[in-house]
């Protein structure tokens, strides 16, 4: 048996033995959080465009544009839904980092539906094989990430989602059309053959469709295979096969199949963002925070200075639009010193370019201290303000709220939800998905196609936001 072989046997094993009570807790989360920020996230310029794109050229209507009142192809609607879940940064960070369910959700949502509106031949969708597929996609991204052992952003040379995201998405859609073992490990080299993501557009549009692009490929590919497209016998670990050509000579493949204590869904599990932006400015933030009670009333501040680890892709001294400010470690930090916190309005290219944002911004820097990690299961940030007369203030962050062994509460996860999407479809809307979505562990293919219909709801566009 080889590598992709004994992965893909894996995988079906830890299906059979369904999910229990605290996984399907987890994936049902999952699906929320997603659904939630897939819905606010819709209104932004990237996914409208995307979404156009797809009407104009005639796309099959089979599955739901979450906000965009219209249906297109599955393949379509993975890639529009999860840039739409992506866009605004506020989906949850995994360990090691990477964006694993607007990679997935998209896919298996589109998927389901077509499926249940006999578009797609194969066996009957229930909440619990959404869920179970969900998981199952997830575990392939985090195994693969642990293959990796990329734990240090600073290192990474490709976007991680663009990189494991089709492959968990093809699992994840492989799972749904109960593709048998070789048809799942053709899915995986063909999603294989789809990997890869620069990260260069960090800041721009084009980062949501990494993630967007990743559950397309891998749906596509799970299709392909159902009916009988191949790929090479052994697509991970095989001569110039996807391991090597990504991870490098020192992947460690022993995780594909190493027996782990849980599913990645629950260990070490999502942390949960409740800022919409890069994970590690979360850290920023919460120094920030620190700091600013701290500050006597009235203060004006001096200078500010950022401790932190080396991590040069989000030193962005000037960040040119408000979308660009989700990378930077300076914006961020402005921003928890200057209104208390960040919210979407705070990416906006008003606020980028508000007075006091400019002013503070040229008095701020970054500090490496190269004994810092930066990975964020261990990182530290302090942030220093000096104030004009003359007083040292520090704000310390050593996990933001949410991070791995500081578990947000159900109401936190359930008032971001409520909050998303009320923003995106009123409020009565709002309550009516959010008891649906609640419930998905027990949805039969009715209930999944009443959200679908409620989620498919138009939403007006969010004229506000970098159009970078």
């Amino acid at each position: 048996m080889n590598t992709t072989e004994a992965f893909v046997q894996h995988l079906i094993s830890l299906r059979s033995e369904g999910l229990g009570a605290a996984a399907t807790r987890a994936a049902g989360d999952l699906f929320l959080d997603g659904i939630a920020v897939g819905a606010l996230g819709a209104r932004q310029p990237g996914p409208r465009i995307l979404a156009e794109l797809a009407i104009d050229q005639g796309s099959d209507p089979r599955a739901t544009l979450i906000g965009h009142g219209e249906r297109t192809s599955p393949a379509d609607a993975a890639r529009i839904n999860g840039a739409a879940m992506h866009v605004l940064d506020y989906e949850p960070m995994w360990n090691p980092a990477n964006h694993a369910l607007s990679t997935t959700l998209p896919a298996v949502l589109a998927l389901a539906e077509a499926i249940s509106r006999g578009h797609v031949s194969a066996p009957a969708v229930t909440g619990e094989a959404i869920l179970m597929a969900l998981a199952m996609g997830i575990e392939t991204q985090g195994r693969l990430r642990l293959v990796s052992q990329q734990f240090e952003p600073a290192g990474l040379t490709f976007h991680p989602p663009g990189v494991v995201g089709p492959l968990g998405s093809a699992v994840a859609c492989g799972m749904l059309l109960d593709l048998d073992p070789q048809q799942l490990l053709y899915a995986l080299g063909i999603a294989a053959s789809k990997s890869g993501t620069i990260l260069a557009n960090v800041g721009s549009m084009t980062k949501a469709l990494h993630c967007g692009g990743a559950a397309a490929g891998g749906l596509e590919a799970a299709l392909l295979a159902a009916r009988g497209f191949t790929s090479d016998a052994d697509p991970l670990a095989g001569p110039r096969g996807f391991l090597t050509a990504f991870f490098g000579p020192d992947h460690q493949p022993e995780f594909l199949t190493a027996s782990l204590d849980e599913l990645h869904i629950v260990e070490p599990g999502p942390a949960y963002k409740f800022y919409p932006s890069q994970y590690g400015t979360h850290f920023v933030i919460t120094a920030a925070l620190d700091a600013r009670a701290k500050l006597p009333a009235n203060a004006r501040i001096a200078r500010v200075r950022i401790i932190a680890p080396q991590m040069p892709y989000v030193d962005r001294a000037a960040p040119r639009t408000g979308l660009a400010g989700k990378f930077s470690f300076q914006y961020t930090a402005a921003l928890g010193l200057l209104d208390g916190g960040a919210t979407v309005d705070s990416f906006t290219n008003a606020r980028r370019n508000a007075p006091d944002m400019v002013a503070l911004l040229d008095a701020t820097t970054i500090e490496v201290d190269p004994t810092r990690e930066g990975r964020f299961d261990r990182m530290t940030l302090d942030v220093v303000v000096e104030t004009e007369a003359g007083q040292t203030i520090t704000g310390r962050c050593d996990g933001p709220p949410g991070i791995w062994g500081k578990p947000a509460a159900p109401d936190m996860l359930d008032t971001k939800a409520r909050e998303c999407l009320t923003s995106a479809f009123g409020a009565a809307h709002a309550h009516r998905i959010l008891s649906s979505a609640r419930e998905v562990a027990s949805f039969m293919t009715n209930d999944l196609l009443a959200l679908l219909d409620d989620l498919a709801t138009a939403t007006e566009p969010d004229t506000r936001h970098a159009a970078a």
